[in-house]
This record gives structure tokens, sequence and C-alpha cells, in this order.
């Protein structure tokens, strides 16, 4: 294989949702110095009918994945399962189970070598659970199989980027969690992040934990105690970062504008307006692991699954941004 091209294994998702049907169509696109692999039962592609058996071929060994005098056939990774090929839209513990083991088999290809980075399709984290396997999110199951433990979770587009400080968390549980540390090194994260990815510094702004930042303490003290001791402190070390700022302000056009990331408390904080700004075209970007993840910015979806209307933007996108994260650190 010539030594530019990138290899993106993408999972497929749970088999019920909309993930296969976008994976195998985001596929069909062409990706300049990137092979993405498709990790997915054959039963399942082969019941969509996106591909057709002239579109992809079975490997089942990691020079089959790589093999450069076969590169106009989609890499097929097929796990075995002798399950029933599931009901679009009918989502169970099976399929949840069958969603993980996709995971599974990516992050195995990644330690062999086989693959330079990961994009994963949407899961459902509750029939993940039911199936007996305990799962609060990709972010977090990828970094404890690889034995990592500071895993960032950041939504990534064109028209606005969100760093969180916290990822899958109870809101009980938000508070106890953040801490001046905690804030400073999201920030340092962000800082270093948007460097890679656009090849330069940009502003940051931070939000306030609590409504109006506390309003002076008529609301609470944490985003005083705990927030802008963290702001100073990155600042005091280069750091152009501003806040904190009212969640329900900043995020509105022309004040976001005015930065290249915003760094959130928690995880709808984040991802509420985010959804509603890059739906798409967003991309779910894992950073502070060893390991290259992307991953599509919606769910399973399986009330629209089968019917062809979901669209394959986000994981064209998430495809291209694994290839060029994964080049990047191969080249530093």
């Amino acid at each position: 294989m010539p030594a530019r091209d990138i290899v993106v294994g993408v999972t497929a998702g749970d088999p019920a949702g909309i993930g296969p049907e976008v994976a195998c169509r985001a596929l069909m696109e062409r990706y300049d110095g990137i092979v993405p692999i498709l990790i997915c039962r054959e039963e399942v592609v082969a019941s969509l009918g996106i591909l057709g058996r002239d579109r992809y071929r079975v490997a089942r060994s990691v020079e089959e994945i790589a093999d450069p005098s076969d590169r106009d056939r989609i890499a097929l990774v097929s796990p075995e399962s002798d399950a029933p090929v599931p009901r679009a839209g009918a989502g169970t513990a099976a399929t949840g189970a069958e969603s993980l083991g996709y995971v599974d088999t990516a992050i195995e290809l990644w330690r062999a070598g086989a693959i330079d980075a990961i994009v994963t399709g949407p899961v459902s984290k509750a029939l993940i659970e039911q199936s007996g396997h305990p799962f609060t999110g990709h972010t977090e199951y990828i970094a404890a199989a690889i034995n990592e433990t500071t895993p960032y979770m950041l939504m990534y587009s064109d028209e606005l980027r969100v760093l969180l400080v916290t990822t899958h968390l109870p809101i009980e549980a938000v508070a106890r969690a953040i801490t001046m540390e905690k804030i400073y090194d999201t920030i340092m994260m962000g800082h270093a992040s948007i460097a890679a990815l656009d090849g330069k510094t940009g502003a940051i702004a931070v939000t306030g934990l609590d409504p109006h930042c506390g309003d002076a303490g008529a609301i609470g003290a944490f985003d005083e105690r705990v927030t802008r001791p963290a702001i100073e402190r990155a600042r005091r070390e280069g750091v152009a970062v501003e806040g904190p700022f009212p969640a329900d302000t900043i995020f509105m056009p022309g004040k976001r504008d005015r930065y290249a990331l915003i760094v959130a408390h928690y995880h709808d904080q984040g991802l509420i307006p985010f959804k509603m700004t890059a739906f798409e075209n967003g991309v779910n970007v894992t950073l502070g692991l060893s390991v290259v993840r992307t991953s599509v910015d919606h769910g399973t979806a399986f009330d629209i699954a089968g019917t062809g209307v979901a669209s394959c933007r986000s994981m064209v996108q998430a495809i291209s941004l694994a290839g060029r994260l994964a080049r990047d650190r191969k080249k530093a």
C-alpha cells in the first residue's frame, strides 16, 4: 500500500438502525489518500441492497484488508454471527451486542496495525446495556479498552466547535466531577487541538456552569470559585481564552463566531446548540487518546431506519476528518 494512504475502519453501529445504510453510502464516496473499510456483518450489508456484491470484498486477514491489488472494491470485515438479520427499526439487546462487537473488532484491528483510525456508527447505549455490557458511550468505552484515562469529547464542524469538560454524566453528578484543574486541562487540550486542526491557534470561549455564571453570587459561586481561576491560569500561559460566559448567549450567531472553540461544562450544554447548528455535517472527535476516533453526531434513528431518507453527510465528514487527523499524526 502506498505510504500516503490512511486506512480508516468504519463500524456500522446498531444493525437495526441507520448506521449500516449511512456507512454504505458514505463508503461509496471517493476520499483522497484515505482507504475506508467497513466493519459490519455481511448479511446485514447484503440485506440493504445499497452495495452490490461487486462493490465489496470480504477481508479475512490483515493482509486482505490492505490488499492494494483490489482497491476498487470496499474491504468488508464481517464478524461471525448466527443471528438473523434484524428488521430495520427493531433494535434489541442482540443488535446492541452486535454493534459493540463491531467496535471491539475495530479496536483489535487498530492494535494489529491494520487500520490507522476508527470511525464509529451510531449505537444505542440502552440496548448495549440490556445485552449485559456496561456502556456510557464510545468515548469512555474505547478509552477503557486501550487502558487510557483522559478522553475528551470535541464536537467539530466548520461552523462551530465545542469541547466538553465532562462527557456522559447524569446532571446530578456534573458539578462534583468538575474541578479547576479539569477545566484548565480541557482548555489546554482545546488550545492544542485547534492548532492541529486549523494549522493555527484561535481564541477560546468558556461557558459558565451556573445560569448567568452565578449572577455575581445570586445564583451560585461555582464559576467565580472554579471556572474563572482555570481560565486565568490558562491565560497566564499564553492561551487566548475568555470567559466565563453565560451559556444561554455565547452560542448565538455573532458571538460564537468570534471564537475558534467554545468549552462547555457538560453534555447538553454544548451539544444542544451544536446539533441545532451543524447536525448533518457535525463530527464527534475523541481527543486525548493514542487512537484517532471520530463519529457521526447523530443516533440510531430507528424511526427512519430502512426508509432510505437518512443523510450520510456526517459519516462522510467523520471519515474525512479521521483520515486527516491520522495522517497528521504520522507526519508528527
